[in-house]
């Protein structure tokens, strides 16, 4: 009895034996398990597949270090300040030091990429070529990625042992995908992407970004990001109204979010953002390609054409020339070269910034006390005055804007024994709007001075409620030269 039982314990072992062999993972299993993901986040955020995919082997052993299987940590990042999730405790350059855990190894992955995009130590990486797979190795050392001194070499070395440079590739469209693999033809990474779609190379400065138009093919089918914001690469001709629908957003965002004059089908292949554009880019310059306008580098590179404008020193109608570098983050010494076939708008047609200077405020202030000193009304008591009849509370401000001498009078401004004598303006008689045509066509209309929701309402025959739905306001308030939606 006894015999049978050592004999079946021994069969049992015997039996486990190559189950236990196959729990230690090769670094080709590695490679394979996980080659894609390393690819889907060079697109998104530029990191070279490569420099993942080796960092990732030479971290975790290939997948079989005790701080991978117990955390899911691939890449050895510790908790840090910032970090809210889940922690566990392992020895490291020092005894117990606090590691971040995640729930799956894509969570990893996609943490690695985030964490040296945000952080500004690594920051100078991102001007190296996607595929300049040392720079990046040497980059990261220098940056104080890791203790090891040769950890560069590591990288190199497992790099170009196991050919990790084709996904990096691959995901730069400078390789076709693997024979056998279901990877779509990928799409321009999230980097500093220093190679047109068509792959010709172009001259790049580091910080910058080379003008290209999209092109169909060369971005990812659904939603993607470009600078942190949601987008889709869309044909021309493609309904704006079904895209708005599709993505659950109101079609008169989609429009103010993409800077369009209406909402008809693009002429032409385009970004379609999902969102806000922001007021920067996330690049220091942009090279203006062949053919591109003001609003084409605004979608290439998800910044808003107000502020793209602004930055620029530039006013709307004004397309810059050939080859011109636009500032995506800052602010431009000047104005670029301006394209021969540009519209230049007379600076008497510009809108005027409005002013907010602590002189306005104060000239509004002074101006509502003439009104009630020349009005004859009975008004309610007022405060203590210094000689001027400005409040005492306003002396230190209208001393700061030279408008108030050191007696406390205020300058240009008659006596208060003296009230000023008022010639009554000749009654004005309110413009009738001309009617405007109200189709069935989608259109607009801009907000010129003095007008109101309630005014442009009656305009275009059109109530309230439906101008503030079409627009998404809130309440009354409008700007002037703002476009508000007022048919479909």
């Amino acid at each position: 009895m006894q015999v049978r039982k050592f004999l079946l314990v021994v069969s049992f072992l015997i039996g486990c034996t190559p189950l236990l062999k196959a729990q230690k993972m090769t670094t080709q299993q590695y490679i394979a398990a996980y080659k894609s993901i390393a690819m889907e986040e060079m697109r998104r955020t530029g990191v070279p597949a490569a420099i993942k995919l080796a960092q990732g082997i030479v971290e975790t052993q290939s997948g079989n270090g005790t701080l991978c299987l117990q955390s899911n940590n691939h890449f050895g990042i510790k908790c840090k300040n910032t970090w809210t999730g889940k922690t566990i405790k392992y020895d490291d350059d020092a005894a117990q030091e606090c590691f971040r855990v995640y729930d799956s190894a894509k969570d990893s992955y996609r943490d690695h990429s985030d964490f040296l995009r945000s952080n500004p130590r690594y920051a100078f990486l991102f001007q190296f070529d996607g595929d300049d797979y040392k720079s990046w190795a040497f980059g990261l050392k220098q940056a104080g990625y890791a203790t090891n001194k040769t950890y560069p070499q590591q990288l190199i070395k497992v790099i170009e042992d196991y050919n990790l440079q084709q996904y990096t590739l691959i995901a730069m469209g400078k390789a076709a995908p693997e024979s056998g693999s279901f990877e779509e033809k990928p799409p321009v990474y999230a980097g500093n992407n220093n190679s047109r779609p068509d792959n010709r190379p172009t001259a790049s400065r580091p910080g910058t970004s080379t003008g290209s138009k999209p092109m169909a093919g060369n971005y990812p089918k659904g939603v993607f990001e470009i600078n942190g914001r949601r987008v889709v690469f869309v044909k021309a001709g493609t309904s704006l109204i079904q895209l708005a629908s599709k993505h659950s957003i109101r079609l008169s965002k989609l429009v103010r979010f993409n800077d369009l004059d209406n909402d008809n089908p693009p002429r032409k292949d385009m970004f379609i953002f999902l969102q806000k554009k922001g007021k920067k880019g996330n690049k220091e310059f942009h090279n203006v390609g062949n053919g591109e306008t003001m609003h084409d580098v605004a979608q290439a590179e998800g910044i808003r054409l107000r502020w793209l404008r602004r930055r620029n020193k530039m006013h709307e109608g004004e397309e810059p020339a050939a080859g011109q570098r636009l500032a995506l983050n800052g602010f431009a010494s000047g104005t670029p070269a301006l394209a021969k076939n540009t519209r230049i708008i007379r600076e008497e047609d510009q809108e005027p910034p409005e002013d907010f200077s602590p002189r306005k405020e104060i000239e509004k202030a002074k101006e509502e006390i003439a009104k009630n000193t020349g009005a004859g009304t009975a008004a309610p008591e007022a405060p203590r005055q210094p000689q001027g009849g400005v409040p005492v509370d306003m002396v230190e401000d209208l001393k700061k804007v030279g408008e108030v001498g050191t007696n406390g009078t205020v300058k240009n401004t008659p006596p208060a024994s003296q009230p000023p004598v008022y010639k009554p303006a000749p009654p004005s008689v309110p413009a009738t709007p001309a009617p405007r045509p109200t189709g069935s066509g989608t259109q607009y209309h801009e907000v010129q001075p003095k007008e109101t929701l309630y005014g442009i309402s009656k305009m275009y025959n059109k109530s309230v409620t439906q101008l503030q739905e079409w627009n998404n306001l809130q309440g009354f308030d409008i700007k002037i030269g703002q476009r508000l939606l007022v048919n479909k």
